[in-house]
């Protein structure tokens, strides 16, 4: 037996008429143009695309055509959220050759830092950050231009996509081979070298992260992202089972500091109630002896008096003890905390002298007369890169031998300073360089 259900439950569209649907690329808004990509918004059977193609100087170059191609291949090769999708390479009036990818509705992570934000969500994006690289690593794939531009975070959802593979490269292919990245976020060895490397996308992470400002957890972390190729993070697995060791030892920490203060406070309530029980001991035998000296003659009185000199005697000596162990235990703390002090002065020294050993390294290269001599514009790049990276190189060595004379912790704050230090300075001699650029 059929039910007939009410008329106002029935599905069915608010509108008589719909919007048409085309099969061809309408309404196209050129949103970009990088180098030689031209970024276009298009919308096709009612959905936004987005369709990356050459500038008309760059279609005629070979070249650049092999780089799109290159690009599409790889990108058809990656299905995952935080990827940026590519569904097919297609000639497109007006465009030529593109790359046909979703639409990514949101702002690149340096806008999406600028707006107001809390530490959770920013560690959320950091870690929805690395498990879309890790991913990319997983099939064979380094990015080799991982910056807060080619990192969108979605309005719905503040969810990370990585796009722009345009430098992307694997061993599998056998061209386009260039040494390539973003002069600021790309690691040291990537300007000389042709083989793709995980360790690459890994240093230009701990760039990206250092400006998220996510705390003191991952300071670590950013210092052996930035750390040379032989001491960084193998894999964004290891970078990720060390950000869990440390959280748990975190953990660990906080547990055992309330276990601390419960035992202490149970040895507390115990101590008042031993105390307490004593007290009321001591007063049933005063009421005891007192019914008794009632009672008894002279000499028991006397002797009861000089067991209670006795006593009393007995009492002192044990608080002049008890006075002697705290002052015992005073002295151990203060003696704790000399050392403590002696080795933050031990670390700030060390960081002291790096820092001078950095500073002393980069006056050497005379970096301004440097960019005066130089006679073709084709080396100024490549030179300066040479000349800025002498004294964190510098830097580097002297940590390296003086790392066995410090802990991991005190190590990690020795590392991230200096590091600050020479990231600064490289960042100021980038703007002269790029100064430089523009004058040759």
């Amino acid at each position: 037996m059929h039910s007939i259900e009410p008329e106002d439950s029935i599905s069915g569209a608010l509108v008589d008429d719909y919007e048409g649907v085309s099969r061809e690329f309408t309404d196209l808004e050129t949103i970009a143009t990088r180098g030689h990509n031209v970024l276009t918004r298009a919308k096709r059977h009612g959905r936004w695309w987005a369709l990356k193609s050459l500038t008309p100087a760059a279609a005629n170059q070979e070249v650049y055509r092999q780089m799109l191609c290159k690009e599409m291949g790889i990108l058809m090769q990656l299905q995952h959220p935080g990827v940026v999708q590519a569904v097919s390479a297609e000639e497109v009036p007006g465009l030529g050759q593109c790359i046909v990818m979703e639409w990514v509705d949101g702002v690149n992570l340096d806008q999406w830092l600028a707006q107001p934000s809390s530490a959770d969500q920013r560690r959320r994006v950091a870690e929805q950050l690395l498990d879309a690289v890790a991913y990319v690593h997983s099939c064979g794939i380094v990015h080799r231009d991982l910056k807060p531009s080619n990192i969108m975070v979605t309005t719905n959802g503040n969810n990370v996509k990585l796009i722009d593979f345009g430098l992307a490269d694997t061993d599998a292919y056998a061209v386009l081979k260039q040494p390539a990245g973003t002069l600021r976020y790309m690691a040291p060895e990537q300007a000389a070298a042709i083989r793709p490397d995980v360790r690459n996308d890994i240093y230009s992470l701990g760039m990206v992260l250092r400006t998220m400002n996510l705390g003191r957890r991952y300071r670590g972390v950013v210092a052996r992202c930035l750390a040379p190729i032989d001491a960084r993070f193998e894999s964004v697995g290891q970078m990720r089972e060390w950000l869990s060791r440390r959280a748990r030892n975190r953990r660990y920490v906080a547990w055992g500091v309330a276990a601390t203060a419960a035992v202490a406070l149970l040895a507390v309530v115990f101590t008042q109630q031993a105390a307490l029980h004593r007290i009321t001991q001591r007063n049933d035998v005063m009421v005891d002896s007192l019914q008794a000296r009632i009672t008894q003659n002279t000499r028991l009185a006397d002797q009861r008096i000089d067991s209670t000199a006795a006593a009393t005697t007995t009492h002192i000596t044990a608080m002049n003890d008890t006075l002697r162990q705290l002052r015992q235990a005073n002295e151990l703390m203060e003696q704790r905390e000399q050392q403590r002090l002696d080795r933050q002065r031990a670390v700030d020294e060390a960081i002291d002298e790096g820092v001078r050993i950095a500073r002393e390294e980069n006056r050497k290269t005379h970096i301004a007369e440097h960019l005066d001599t130089l006679s073709s514009r084709a080396y100024l790049w490549l030179d300066g890169l040479f000349l800025i990276k002498q004294g964190r190189i510098r830097a580097n060595e002297y940590l390296n031998s003086i790392s066995s004379r410090f802990s991991t912790k005190e190590m990690a704050e020795i590392e991230y300073t200096i590091n600050e230090y020479c990231t600064d300075y490289e960042r100021r001699m980038e703007e002269k360089y790029s100064n430089a650029i523009d004058n040759k």
